[in-house]
């Protein structure tokens, strides 16, 4: 099982909630930003900015939390930055792997695009609509994925990672528990139980989400791509089968999702 994949599996639980967001346009010099007690993810749109020992660049992220205010150097005439502040749902063993802070020098598409849904409203205190929220989900979650990539495969249960593996490179397969199960080579019952040790959801929960996850993201990088090709891509037999599914794991039609951005 290649790293990737691992870490995928390690990301199937993770998701960001209660987001609030801002774009903060910062003058030359030292200044601060309010990170807030919670999790945060500072984003430079425009500019270059020195945080925490390191000098980010446009498109370049940190991802800290619990620290209040973070103390910035702002070069040249300014920088335009996003301020994310949110809760980051997920199992505790996998959060606490994360270094502090975790920077990641990265063009994120799903960063332009989110930086470019609320630039123009200088805030600091902002409820993110359904299509931030998922583009800043997106945008973390690709943050952390970074971050992990590099490491050793870190699911220890081979038969686990062999299934997860399975469910990488055929997403679209009808998958069920019992064949995941012969899949990985143990008994359904004891699959089941150390698939959510490992992982932290259930099979098919994963699956689903796994399914999703692709929908969305190529429903946001892939303009010319219909809803049913998508639908199909990921293993539903109808695009008002996947539509129904989408609207009601990710609180927005995938048209609607679409015709936003």
């Amino acid at each position: 099982m290649d790293g990737v994949a691992t870490v995928d599996g390690l990301l199937g639980a993770l998701h960001v909630g209660d987001p609030e967001l801002g774009v903060a346009r910062l003058g030359p010099g030292p200044t601060s930003v309010p990170a807030g007690d919670r999790w945060s993810l500072l984003a430079v749109a425009r500019g270059e900015v020195d945080v925490l020992g390191t000098t980010l660049g446009p498109g370049d992220a940190v991802l800290t939390r619990g620290r209040g205010a973070l103390a910035v150097r702002v070069a040249g005439e300014g920088a335009t930055v996003l301020v994310t502040r949110f809760a980051l749902h997920g199992e505790a063993r996998r959060l606490a792997r994360l270094p502090e802070p975790a920077v990641v020098y990265a063009d994120s598409e799903f960063c332009r695009l989110l930086i470019e849904r609320v630039t123009g409203e200088v805030e600091q205190h902002r409820t993110a609509d359904v299509v931030s929220a998922r583009l800043l989900d997106w945008l973390v979650v690709d943050t952390v994925r970074d971050v992990l990539a590099g490491e050793p495969a870190t699911i220890a249960d081979p038969d686990v990672a062999a299934a997860l593996a399975a469910v990488h490179a055929d997403p679209a397969a009808a998958w069920t528990v019992d064949g995941l199960a012969r899949r990985a080579g143990v008994g359904r019952a004891a699959f089941a139980r150390r698939f959510r040790e490992a992982v932290g959801t259930a099979p098919l929960s994963y699956v689903r989400e796994h399914r999703l996850d692709l929908a969305e993201r190529a429903l946001l990088a892939e303009p010319d791509a219909t809803v049913a090709a998508v639908a199909r891509r990921v293993g539903y037999a109808s695009p008002f089968s996947f539509s129904a599914a989408f609207r009601r794991h990710r609180g927005v039609a995938p048209s609607a999702l679409r015709s936003l951005l």
